[in-house]
């Protein structure tokens, strides 16, 4: 039970509860910090008069100038072998002081405070001499000197406040804060420190009392808190024990003595000044999308603590949960904003068990899902917070697969305690004696020296097979008292690490089950952060993308589609995707753009607003063109969730689809060039796509933006058996032979439709039908046939003349586009081919009409291209301009088919296709990554 205090003193006209602010040493670098600082204890200490009608009353506890504890650490370790070393550097740390002093108040306050200074550096002096004889540092000289920074920082903001007419004064906290040595204790970022101190709270608020009683002090008690607050300057981290020796309370002291200082003064509340808006949910170095936390249970807190989040040492928490005193964390260089408020205890274990044990007995009897006993708001993540410890090792003891091993654990956890090794986590497989526990790196072969001597018989005997140390380590620790009785938490966790091919080592939960803590490798830690981060609906689902081909008229209109799905869309007819996007919880960031001669890459993310062209125009972002370079750039991402979109027809992009795949990259693609390569390659690519995990959409080509490929596959994974698929599958040629039965010659038509961004970059592709072909290679593959571009027969527009073996255009720079160089070859062909086309053209019996009919015929096992006339009331006939549409019999469409018809060709048709497949892989990786709130 916490110990009882006496009512601290309060000044009689106040309304307000004491207030107790704790300033930092990043807070206090500077004269204007300083100053900074102080006037905003008067404002603070201004704005409680708005709720309790009067000043508050306060009290800051200060540390040292920042870089000060430090610097006086290095004079007691200069004085074993320089004293003038030492009183060289002493003096130097005196004056930075003595200079702000002489910065912020008048000469006479600034002389009074730097007569102390120059005392004080008379007594340390004397004191470090005899370090220079003994040659080994006392603890106590140590804990002596260091604790000098804080008595010259409340010194230092003393004497700025009585400048301002502010009733104040500082306190030296040796005077009055007693403290006594005990074994607990953590050191910074969760490490291992077995020596703590905890205050003489009675001794210590009688001391405080007695304080506020001596002579010149009268004016801070009897001040008009109508009008103005007493304002007193603690110094932080310094401490006496009990015989009077100066002490300290370790690193992160300060904060211990700001909330020491909060219970014995009954504080309404306490705010710690730093350098961030509050405790964000990681830490925003490694994690960009983090962000403040607006409220958080004093158990949460204590657990991000322990696990490394930059909050509040654990036990510099309790006097304020005593207390029941709320600790505020805000920015001293954004003091507008609210920061993140500890407060409140998390729900008993107890008290959650018998809640979910009954929740659960009623769910079954009303055949119902069970809700978690703890309530979150709508969309609310059950987790507050994700941290991480670098720098652990895994300590592994290795059993033979049997419990020959008596009272195993207790001698394992034992022999550890007995060495003063802390243990961060620790596993154990139930059926064996196999353990592994988790600890920092600085005392790993301690470690393993104590257990294998703890275990040397049983090692000699083979009962254990083997003790072994693995260094090189990080914990991923999430947190969160939603997590509590609520399923589906660790799979979202687990599932996030699997999608960005993070291998756990080993996975810890306490019994709270407010946390859940995995050891993974420390290359990795970044990467699981940030996949944590998302999974967990801390930030929206995050993908890096890298365009290829982002100048051609497909990538240029893919990067403004992306750029578009950003921006807040005021037409109420686009609110359908708007709602998706934002059900999504969906941010594409694209990292990388590539064209042929040259790319730009960027983990913080390319600005696309302003189109592709302006995006590669800056040349001193732009280097050539290396996919290497840019496949070394992807792996290194931190972001687990890349994709590859490529937007061109290039066989040396398509080479690297497979490694990509293996390296966990997705690839979305409307190059066919890989689909309808060999086969071999096809297989390589569909191989690592299955065994990675990694998805491999190749949808846009045999449909552009029809979804052929994806109606087949649900089709055929439901049950269905396709028999044929067959209809137009090239919106180019559809274009053309629309134009050609209206009389349009053929160069004419060629010029018409690569204008509109109808054609391939080579329109011969699409006369040729090598297009089109490539289309049923892709089509038939999926459907299980083993077909190579050459089983493929293909009738042609093309005269043979002007085919790639006899024909070749101007590449050179300057030249006309090979569509104008085309179109003008094809002018002494234009007859032939338009007399041809009138040939299966006809009025008569209702009509007939020249279409590109494309067939594969699963039963058969073949694939064909022809160029025929078909009655124009057919289906097939009546595609309008550069329409494409397909039929699909089956075993249930069957005789009927499935018909699916729309635009087959454009660049904003190829785009927004391959936008669908980018929102069809988003909606996998954010399947697991959204907790269903029950």
């Amino acid at each position: 039970m916490p110990v009882e205090l006496p009512s601290a003193p309060v000044p009689a006209s106040s309304l307000a509860k004491w207030e107790v602010h704790k300033f930092g040493g990043a807070s206090l670098n500077t004269a204007a910090l300083y100053k900074e600082c102080s006037d905003l204890l008067v404002a603070e200490s201004k704005r409680a008069r708005e709720v309790s009608g009067s000043y508050a009353p306060t009290m800051a506890i200060v540390s040292a100038k920042g870089g000060v504890t430090d610097r006086l650490i290095k004079v007691v370790q200069a004085s074993k072998t320089s004293m003038s070393e030492a009183s060289e550097t002493l003096r130097a740390v005196a004056q930075d002081q003595i200079d702000i002093v002489r910065q912020i108040t008048t000469p006479e306050r600034a002389a009074q405070v730097e007569a102390r200074i120059e005392a004080d550096m008379d007594d340390i002096i004397n004191v470090v001499r005899a370090v220079g004889l003994l040659k080994t540092i006392p603890p106590a000289t140590m804990e002596l000197v260091t604790g000098y920074g804080e008595v010259w920082s409340a010194m230092t903001m003393h004497a700025y406040l009585d400048t301002l007419d502010v009733p104040s004064a500082w306190l030296d906290a040796r005077e009055v804060l007693v403290v006594e040595q005990t074994s607990f204790g953590l050191g910074d970022k969760g490490s291992a420190n077995v020596v703590g101190v905890d205050p003489l709270w009675e001794i210590t608020a009688e001391r405080v009392g007695e304080w506020f009683k001596a002579p010149g002090r009268a004016d801070l008690l009897s001040a008009d808190c109508a009008k103005t607050a007493p304002i007193v300057v603690v110094t932080g981290f310094v401490a006496a024990t009990l015989e009077g020796t100066p002490t300290t309370l370790k690193r992160s002291g300060s904060d211990f003595s700001a909330t020491i200082f909060a219970r014995l003064m009954g504080a309404s509340k306490i705010t710690m000044w730093k350098n961030v808006d509050g405790v964000y949910t990681a830490d925003p170095r490694r994690v960009p999308e983090a962000f403040p936390i607006k409220s958080l249970k004093y158990d949460e807190a204590i657990e991000l603590a322990y696990f490394g989040a930059q909050v509040l040492h654990p036990s510099a928490m309790l006097p304020c949960i005593q207390g029941k005193i709320p600790i505020y964390v805000r920015n001293i260089f954004n003091p507008e904003h609210p920061g993140t408020v500890i407060e409140g205890r998390a729900c008993a274990l107890d008290e959650a068990a018998a809640a979910w044990g009954k929740e659960a007995q009623d769910a079954r009897s009303q055949m119902r899902k069970a809700a978690c006993p703890v309530r979150l708001a709508e969309n609310e993540s059950p987790i507050r917070g994700i941290t991480s410890v670098d720098n652990v090792c895994i300590v592994n003891v290795e059993g033979t697969g049997s419990s020959a091993v008596e009272d195993f654990g207790g001698r394992t956890l034992n022999a550890l305690a007995k060495a003063n090794v802390q243990l961060v986590m620790v596993t154990q497989a139930s059926a064996d004696s196999s353990m592994c526990i988790v600890v920092e790196e600085s005392v790993g072969q301690r470690a393993l020296a104590v257990l294998q001597q703890a275990f040397e018989r049983e090692l000699a005997r083979g009962l254990i097979a083997g003790i072994t140390v693995e260094p090189g380590h990080s914990v991923v620790a999430i947190v969160g008292e939603g997590m509590a009785f609520r399923p589906g938490t660790a799979a979202t966790f687990l599932k996030a690490m699997a999608n960005s091919g993070i291998n756990v080592r080993t996975i810890a939960q306490g019994s709270s089950e407010r946390q859940i803590s995995i050891c993974v490798e420390k290359q990795d830690c970044t990467k699981a952060l940030r996949a944590a981060h998302a999974a967990l609906a801390l930030s929206s689902t995050q993908l890096s993308i890298a365009v290829i081909g982002a100048t051609g008229m497909v990538g240029k209109e893919l990067l403004g589609q992306l750029a578009a799905s950003k921006r807040v869309i005021d037409n109420p007819k686009m609110a359908g995707r708007t709602k998706i996007l934002d059900d999504l919880r969906l941010n594409f960031k694209v990292t990388a753009a590539a064209r042929s001669d040259g790319m730009r890459l960027s983990y913080d993310g390319l600005d696309c607003s302003a189109g592709a062209g302006k995006l590669m125009s800056d040349a001193d972002k732009v280097t050539p063109t290396d996919l290497d370079a840019l496949t070394r750039f992807l792996n290194e991402d931190y972001n687990g969730n890349r994709v590859v979109i490529d937007c061109s027809a290039s066989q040396d992009v398509a080479d690297y689809y497979a490694r990509w795949l293996s390296l966990g990259i997705h690839v979305i693609t409307a190059n066919k060039k890989a689909g309808s390569g060999a086969s071999t390659f096809y297989d390589e690519c569909k191989r690592m796509s299955r065994s990675r995990a990694q998805w491999y959409y190749e949808t846009t080509g045999p449909g552009s933006g029809l979804p052929v490929l994806t109606t087949i596959k649900d089709m055929m994974q439901s049950g269905d058996t396709v028999y044929k698929v067959r209809g137009i599958f090239s919106g180019s040629i559809s274009y053309m032979l629309n134009e050609l039965v209206n009389g349009v010659p053929l160069s004419a038509a060629v010029t018409a439709a690569a204008d509109l961004g109808l054609c391939e970059p080579d329109p011969r592709d699409d006369l040729l039908g090598l297009d089109v072909r490539r289309k049923l290679v892709v089509l038939a593959r999926e459907l299980g046939l083993r077909l190579q571009m050459e089983d493929v027969p293909c009738d042609s527009l093309l005269p043979k003349e002007l085919d790639y073996d006899h024909w070749q255009p101007d590449r050179s720079e300057g030249a006309p586009s090979i569509a104008q160089q085309l179109s003008k070859a094809l002018k002494p062909y234009d007859e032939a081919v338009s007399a041809r086309v009138r040939a299966m053209t006809s009025i008569r019996d209702g009509g007939r009409l020249p279409v590109q009919l494309s067939e594969v015929d699963v039963e058969k096992g073949v694939a064909t291209v022809k160029i025929v006339s078909l009655p124009a009331m057919e289906r097939v006939a009546q595609c309008q301009a550069n329409e494409n549409i397909v039929e699909i019999t089956t075993q249930r469409y069957s005789p009927r088919p499935m018909v699916l018809q729309g635009y087959g060709a454009g660049a904003d048709i190829t785009a927004s296709g391959l936008f669908a497949d980018l929102l069809h892989l988003s909606r996998t990786l954010v399947e697991w990554n959204i907790p269903q709130i029950i």
